[in-house]
């Protein structure tokens, strides 16, 4: 596997069916990202205590949610994680954000 990083838009429906079908949690590509800690989940909502009840191990990683911050601000950041953009150009980027 060559991805840098993973990114999960965890959603009800999301949720829904991972509670119906746990074949998707044992993916092998999902497996490596998770050991690897390199799967980054965004809540879209859902909150990450209703993440936990479902998979805790993806739960665990952290990530953002759109219920506690702008979706553009979890972009630069997601851009910052995996060097798309330096920490000066996610500040520039934040900057324009709040600005508008």
């Amino acid at each position: 596997m060559s991805s840098r990083m993973g990114i999960v838009l965890v959603t009800p429906a999301m949720l829904d069916k991972l509670r119906t079908d746990r074949s998707i949690a044992s993916n092998a590509a999902v497996c490596t990202l998770l050991r690897r800690s390199l799967l980054v989940p965004v809540m879209h909502g859902v909150t990450f205590e209703e993440l936990d009840q479902v998979t805790p191990t993806l739960a665990s990683r952290g990530g953002f949610s759109t219920a506690e911050e702008p979706m553009e601000d979890i972009v630069v950041k997601i851009a910052e994680l995996v060097g798309i953009v330096t920490e000066e150009e996610a500040d520039e980027l934040r900057m324009k954000s709040a600005a508008n």
